[in-house]
């Protein structure tokens, strides 16, 4: 079993001046403590426009800053929008953070599921899956090829040209997808990337979609998309831990209920859009005490000793990477580093 942590810089109002400056360099403290404390990944997430909720929009450039503090922590890009960006810059920024972190990035890629961002660029949600999938499928021949030869699609006409750098890790960092819904794993296997999944699915809904991927992934003789298979599946989950049993699990289920939307912000109510919209979760978890969104897994916390027997849980679907987000909701930085402390002294040594 391997560790990770996940951001996507929450920065719930009330704002200080600082407001963003310090979510970033907490951030790094927080990326340079984990690595400390022996955890292997370090995830964020790209979010446009979404006030409060997500303030890392340039995640690359994140990662890049963090490489230069760290030695060993797998930088998580988790996920880029590809639809967003050009292919050329998409290779390009990947390519130049596996050569800063010296091979460390983990490529995660996605289509975006909020139409709010993907409509801002002035691109049709509708086409965002399409655009997507022929970006990353020019970008690995961009890896591969030198000189790239071009690309012809129905969203990208592409000229040959030299793209440069090229990646540390050849042919192309791991990829990875985000999973929220459970049909993607099945997808995933026949494209030969690793999964993230998220732990409000139950466990018996985890272990059957794992199920699926891993008999997809031995019984098929090559990927679709991958050139190199990545067979794994990490589950992330907000999650506070603390030497109070009764502290961390308050502490978690309030940033849970936060995250999945009990919150004032201005964009709120935009979000979700491909779980259902996020009425629908709150209505879930409005309807559930703090002792249901721990077992339901919506929100992982308390001692060490119960945090343990969270991750067993989690462990038993078959995953290979549990991933928690602690910097969630209203969680302090001071709360976010203690976790990270008590995780690495406490609960990661018990499954190495």
């Amino acid at each position: 079993m391997r560790f990770g942590i996940m951001t996507q810089l929450q920065t719930p109002r009330p704002w200080s001046d600082q407001r963003d400056w310090s979510a970033y360099q907490n951030a790094l403290e927080q990326g340079e403590s984990a690595e400390k404390h022996g955890f292997e990944y370090f995830w964020i997430t790209e979010q446009h426009f979404f006030s409060e909720i997500g303030h890392c929009a340039c995640s690359e450039m994140f990662l890049a800053a963090l490489s230069q503090r760290t030695t060993k922590l797998r930088m998580g890009l988790g996920v880029v929008v590809l639809p967003l960006h050009h292919p050329f810059n998409v290779a390009e920024r990947v390519a130049t953070l596996d050569v800063l972190s010296s091979g460390r990035v983990e490529f995660g890629s996605g289509r975006g599921t909020t139409p709010y961002i993907v409509e801002g660029f002035g691109l049709d949600p509708q086409k965002s899956r399409a655009a997507g999938n022929e970006s990353l499928q020019a970008v690995l021949r961009m890896f591969e090829e030198d000189p790239f030869t071009g690309f012809a699609g129905e969203h990208f006409e592409l000229p040959a040209r030299h793209v440069i750098p090229k990646p540390v890790q050849l042919p192309h960092p791991p990829l990875w997808v985000a999973a929220t819904n459970l049909e993607t794993y099945e997808h995933a296997a026949r494209q030969g990337v690793g999964v993230i999944g998220v732990t409000r699915n139950s466990h018996a809904e985890t272990r059957k979609a794992i199920e699926t991927y891993r008999s997809i992934s031995r019984s098929q003789i090559a990927p679709t998309v991958s050139r190199c298979r990545n067979e794994n599946v990490a589950v992330f989950g907000i999650t506070c831990c603390d030497s109070d049993d009764a502290v961390g699990k308050g502490t978690a289920c309030a940033a849970a209920r936060w995250y999945y939307g009990d919150n004032d912000a201005e964009l709120n109510h935009l979000r979700f859009a491909t779980a259902g919209g996020v009425d629908k979760i709150k209505q879930r978890i409005s309807a559930m005490s703090d002792d249901d969104l721990i077992d339901a897994g919506m929100a992982l916390g308390g001692n060490p000793e119960t945090l343990c027997r969270q991750v067993e849980g989690w462990a038993a679907t078959g995953i290979d990477q549990m991933i928690f987000m602690i910097q969630a909701g209203k969680a302090t930085h001071a709360q976010v580093m203690r976790s990270i402390e008590l995780i690495g002294h406490e609960v990661i040594p018990r499954f190495q």
